[in-house]
C-alpha cells in the first residue's frame, strides 16, 4: 500500500486517538508522522493518550491554517504580522469562552469524578477476576464463559479510562464554534465531525457504564452519577450541533 496515495484526508480530525484499536493507522497522517519521529528518535512506541491528542491538533491546526490561506487567496489579501497576532489574540480568547462554557464545565466534571471512581475501584478488576476463579472451581460456569466475561469488563474499562480524557478536550474543541460564529461550509462541517465525536465517545462510555452495571449491580448508585453526566452531555451537545449525528467522519463513518 503507497501510505501517500492511500492517506484518508483529515481522519486524524475526528478519531478518537486510539491507534491500538484503530483498523487505518497506515492511512492516518497523524499516526504515520508519529511514527517517523518515533523510528527517528528511537522514541517509546507506546504514545500517550496526550501525545496523540497534541499531535491531532497540531496537524488540525495545519488545516484550519490552510482553509485561511485558501480564503485570503481568494480575497487576494494576506495579514500582516499585526493582523496575525490580533487574530492569535483572539483565537486565545475564544478558546477560554469554550473552556468556561456550561458544557465544557459538564465534560470536565465527568473527567473528575471518573477519575475518582477509578482510583476508589482501582482493585475491582482482580476482585472480578477472583470471582470468577471460584464460580469456575464450583463449576458455575466454564472457563470459557469466564474469560468472555472478564474480558468484557476488562474492555469496559479500557473504553472508561480512554474516553474520559478525551471528552472533555474534543468538546471545548467542538464549543469552539459558538465563539466563532461562520457560514463558511468547511468550518461548519469541521466542528460538526469534532461534536460526531464526542457524541460516538459518550455512547460507547454509556455502553461501558452499563456493563460495569451488569457485572456488579452493588455499584448502580456510584455509576448513576456518571450515567447521569454523560446523558445530560449528549443532550446539550446534540441540542447545541442537531446535524451532528448525521455527519459522515471520513474513514470511520
Amino acid at each position: 500500500m503507497n501510505a501517500q496515495t492511500d492517506v484518508i484526508p483529515g481522519i486524524y480530525n475526528y478519531c478518537n486517538s486510539w491507534c491500538e484499536r484503530c483498523l487505518f493507522t497506515q492511512r492516518c497522517q497523524s499516526f504515520l508522522q508519529k511514527k517517523a519521529d518515533e523510528d527517528t528518535k528511537n522514541a517509546d512506541p507506546n504514545a500517550s493518550l496526550m501525545q496523540q491528542l497534541t499531535e491531532a491538533l497540531n496537524l488540525t491546526k495545519q488545516y484550519l491554517g490552510k482553509l485561511q490561506q485558501e480564503k485570503e487567496a481568494v480575497g487576494g489579501h494576506e495579514s500582516t504580522e499585526a493582523e496575525k497576532q490580533a487574530l492569535e489574540a483572539q483565537a486565545a480568547f475564544r478558546r477560554q469562552q469554550a473552556r468556561q462554557h456550561p458544557v465544557s464545565i459538564l465534560a470536565n466534571r465527568y473527567l473528575v469524578l471518573t477519575g475518582n471512581w477509578l482510583k476508589d475501584e482501582k482493585s475491582l478488576l482482580e476482585e472480578a477476576g477472583q470471582q470468577q476463579l471460584q464460580e469456575v472451581r464450583l463449576a458455575i460456569r466454564s472457563d470459557e464463559e469466564a474469560v468472555i466475561l472478564l474480558n468484557g469488563l476488562k474492555d469496559a474499562y479500557e473504553v472508561i479510562r480512554w474516553y474520559r480524557t478525551l471528552i472533555p478536550v474534543k468538546t471545548t474543541s467542538a464549543l469552539r464554534i459558538l465563539t466563532e460564529p461562520t457560514t463558511d461550509s468547511h468550518l461548519l462541517n469541521y466542528y460538526n465531525g469534532k461534536a460526531k465525536l464526542v457524541l460516538v465517545s459518550i455512547d460507547q462510555s454509556m455502553t461501558a457504564w452499563e456493563t460495569v452495571i451488569t457485572f456488579y449491580p452493588d455499584k448502580i448508585d456510584d455509576v448513576l452519577d456518571m450515567l447521569a453526566i454523560l446523558y445530560a452531555l449528549r443532550r446539550e451537545v446534540e441540542a447545541l450541533f442537531p446535524e451532528a449525528r448525521e455527519f459522515k467522519r471520513p474513514g470511520l463513518d
